[in-house]
C-alpha cells in the first residue's frame, strides 16, 4: 500500500510540476486579446449611439450638436507593441509623470466632452432630455439577460403591437 501511495504522489508532483511549468506558456497571448475586447466595446458604443440617436428623434437644427457629442466621445487609442516597449525602458517615476500627463490631458478632454454635452442637453426638448437620461440610466449598471442593456419605458411601450 506505501508503494502506491508514493507512486500517486510522485504523479501528483509531476502533473502539478508540469502544470507549473506549463502556465506562463499557457497565460501568454500577448496583447492581441485587448483589441478583441477593444473592438466589442466600440461595437456595443456604436449600437447604443445608434439607439439613442434612433429613439431621441432629433430635428435637423439638433443633428449638428449630435455630431459634435459623438467627435467629443472619441475613445482614447489602444497602445501599440512600440509604446510598451518604450514605456518599459521608463524609470518608475518617469513613468508616473508620464501617467500623470496623460490623467491631466484625458482630463481635459473629458471637460472639453462635457461642455459639448451641456450644449447638446440644453438644445433637447424636456421629452428628448428624459429619453436621454432614460438611456444612460440604462446603460450605467442596469444590464440584464445576457449582456443587454435595459430598453427604456418608452421604447418599450413603442415597440409593443
Amino acid at each position: 500500500m506505501t508503494s502506491y501511495r508514493k507512486v500517486a504522489q510522485t504523479l501528483l508532483l509531476v502533473a502539478g510540476f508540469g502544470a507549473f511549468a506549463a502556465a506562463p506558456a499557457l497565460a501568454e497571448p500577448g496583447c492581441h486579446h485587448m483589441g478583441d475586447r477593444q473592438g466589442r466595446y466600440a461595437k456595443m458604443q456604436e449600437r447604443h449611439h445608434q439607439q439613442l440617436h434612433a429613439a431621441l428623434k432629433l430635428s435637423p437644427e439638433q443633428e449638428a450638436g449630435w455630431t459634435k457629442l459623438m467627435e467629443s466621445e472619441q475613445a482614447r487609442p489602444a497602445f501599440s507593441e512600440e509604446q510598451h516597449a518604450e514605456w518599459a525602458k521608463l524609470k518608475a517615476p518617469e513613468r508616473a509623470e508620464k501617467m500623470l500627463e496623460m490623467s491631466k490631458t484625458r482630463q481635459a478632454q473629458m471637460g472639453e466632452h462635457v461642455a459639448v454635452l451641456k450644449s447638446f442637453y440644453a438644445s433637447l426638448t424636456p421629452e428628448q432630455q428624459n429619453t436621454f437620461e432614460d438611456f444612460h440610466a440604462s446603460h450605467h449598471g442596469k444590464m440584464h439577460g445576457k449582456g443587454r442593456m435595459k430598453v427604456p419605458e418608452q421604447e418599450k411601450a413603442a415597440s409593443k403591437p
